[in-house]
C-alpha cells in the first residue's frame, strides 16, 4: 500500500498570488479567535477582592485577561488602581489593563 504525501496548501503556493495567501493566512488566524467569556457577578466580586488584597499587601499575582481574540497572562505586582486600568508592575516595566479586559486574577503564593 502506498502513501500518499499530501502537502496541502504548501504545493500550491508557488502559484498563489500573495494576496491569496495573505487572505488563507488571515483565514487560518482567525479561525483561532477565541469569544470572550461571560463572567459572573459573584466571579466580578471575588475578583475585586483579589485585587484590593493584592494591592494592600503587595502580592504577586497572576491575570488573565482578553485581548484581540486571545487569552493572555500577565504576572506581576498591582501597584494601583487609575481610573477603570489596574496599574501593574512586570519584570519588563508596568503596564496598565482596563477592568473590562480582566478575567480573572490569582494570587501566587
Amino acid at each position: 500500500m502506498t502513501k500518499v504525501n499530501d502537502r496541502g496548501n504548501i504545493k500550491w503556493t508557488p502559484f498563489m498570488m500573495p494576496e491569496h495567501i495573505e487572505m488563507l493566512n488571515n483565514y487560518w488566524e482567525s479561525q483561532k479567535n477565541i469569544a470572550k467569556p461571560i463572567l459572573s457577578e459573584d466571579h466580578y466580586e471575588e475578583m475585586a477582592r483579589t485585587i484590593e488584597e493584592a494591592i494592600e499587601y503587595l502580592f504577586v499575582v497572576d491575570i488573565q485577561y482578553y485581548k484581540n481574540h486571545r487569552i493572555k497572562v500577565i504576572e506581576g505586582v498591582i501597584k494601583r488602581s487609575v481610573q477603570h486600568r489596574l496599574e501593574i508592575q512586570t519584570e519588563d516595566g508596568i503596564d496598565y489593563l482596563d477592568f473590562t479586559e480582566i478575567l480573572d486574577v490569582s494570587i501566587i503564593k
